[in-house]
């Protein structure tokens, strides 16, 4: 079984796009239960057992039915070299797992673990991958409890590309009218890009591995955080997309004056098609909405999230998201927002078997294109933001700087609009986590 990929997804192949997750967890951990939870997992989900092929100028996934290599639980020693482990999706599987464990100290006894995965990002989106990830933690304590497990495929098996829900609202005039269109725009008032000092000249440097940074916000100031959203007609999200865009200000050239800004929007379409996807079926099922801000030096954090807020209501209502999938075979040429904001909610702490806790978890799209995702959590009590970046074109200390410049807004936006009974908490609560 094997079915075409869509242009959105194939461009992701080309761009080595591709989602890792890295669970923290603190305890004792049964490495013969994660491969038998492998196993079950790989059973529900025959497409992790998988490959991609090209034929011609066409990608295709496909089925293997237990032919070539099996989905194994590898073992690792560094996070920054899991984080650019090697794959051939050519060749197969499509999941990749691998456990670092590390032994206790005098000063932190216990064991600690990082469970890492990687999965072309061509065949799963946000929601899908914490679907697959709370499926996996539940038959590992299915495996570990002795309980018997069910390992039905869901269903379908190989999902068909999301614009096939919407591709037929839109004539191909229509659709080569809008490229051409947002092409202008683009031209007219180009989005200012972050500098890339690790390239050479307008092409990628040497260096292909990935990095991340992380932007870690305690309760107290995320419980604040969403106080002040509320109370300023916000949501969450569009508050931190304006704190986010206020942080990258300053890295921006001219140092001073507005500047064009694209933030490029993650939208779930699971919930925007009929019948509605159910978050379990693997597949990419996001799209990206470009929204368009002029800031200035100083920005201000609340403004742009309103502004940004309006702009997304215009362009939900409008049917942008499905416009930008569906013109994506037209889209010679598009010009990458200047930051792009995936917001994954809250993500629940898996029910794990006595002995054995998770503590953290990092969702990271990594991706070979000039551009700078950022991805934001709610895990526990706490807020967190991720930078994954490409050496190709941005460096560690480039990345490092710019989370340190997000938790100063954080901070700043607390102290001058948290209200007394929701902070601003004591100072160092916060904290940033520097690449791995």
């Amino acid at each position: 079984m094997e079915r075409c990929l869509s242009g959105h997804e194939a461009m992701m192949i080309a761009g080595d796009m591709r989602v890792v997750t890295v669970w923290e967890l603190r305890g004792d951990i049964d490495a013969r239960a994660l491969r038998g939870a492998l196993g079950h997992l790989v059973r529900r989900y025959p497409v992790l057992g998988g490959r991609l092929s090209l034929q011609g100028e066409n990608a295709y996934v496909r089925l293997t039915d237990g032919e070539g290599p099996a989905v194994r639980l590898d073992r690792a020693t560094d996070l920054g070299q899991e984080l650019n482990a090697a794959t051939n999706w050519s060749q197969g599987p499509l999941l990749r797992m691998a456990l670092i464990t590390r032994e206790g100290t005098r000063d932190t006894p216990g064991r600690t673990h990082r469970l890492v995965t990687t999965l072309p990002r061509a065949c799963v989106d946000g929601t899908s991958v914490i679907a697959l990830h709370q499926a996996f933690w539940s038959l590992y304590a299915d495996v570990c409890s002795g309980r018997p497990v069910t390992t039905e495929p869901v269903q379908p098996v190989l999902a068909p590309a999301i614009e096939e829900a919407f591709h037929h609202k839109y004539a191909p005039d229509e659709l080569r009218e809008y490229v051409t269109r947002r092409a202008a725009t683009d031209a007219r008032v180009p989005p200012a890009r972050l500098p890339s000092p690790a390239s050479e000249g307008p092409g990628p440097g040497p260096d292909m591995t990935f990095g991340t940074a992380r932007v870690s916000v305690d309760a107290a100031r995320t419980a604040a955080l969403v106080d002040i959203a509320h109370r300023h007609a916000l949501s969450v999200n569009s508050l931190l997309c304006g704190l986010f865009t206020a942080a990258v200000r300053p890295a921006l050239t001219p140092a001073r004056g507005p500047v064009p800004v694209c933030c490029g929007v993650a939208v779930d379409m699971r919930r925007r098609v009929t019948p509605p996807i159910p978050e379990e079926v693997l597949q990419s099922a996001a799209s990206g909405m470009p929204v368009r801000l002029s800031v200035d030096v100083p920005a201000d954090p609340l403004a742009l999230g309103r502004e940004l807020s309006r702009s997304v209501r215009e362009g939900l209502a409008g049917g942008v998201p499905e416009r930008e999938l569906a013109a994506f075979p037209y889209m010679a040429r598009q010009c990458p927002p200047t930051f792009f904001v995936t917001n994954l909610g809250r993500i629940a702490v898996p029910s794990l078997p006595d002995g054995l806790v998770a503590t953290g978890l990092r969702v990271l799209p990594m991706s070979r294109i000039p551009t700078l995702f950022v991805v934001v959590t709610r895990f526990g009590d706490g807020l967190h933001i991720d930078l994954p970046i490409s050496r190709a074109w941005y460096t560690d200390a480039q990345v490092d700087d710019l989370a340190s410049r997000t938790h100063g807004v954080v901070d700043e936006v607390v102290a001058a609009h948290a209200t007394p009974a929701a902070g601003p908490p004591a100072a160092g609560a916060g904290g940033r986590g520097a690449t791995p």
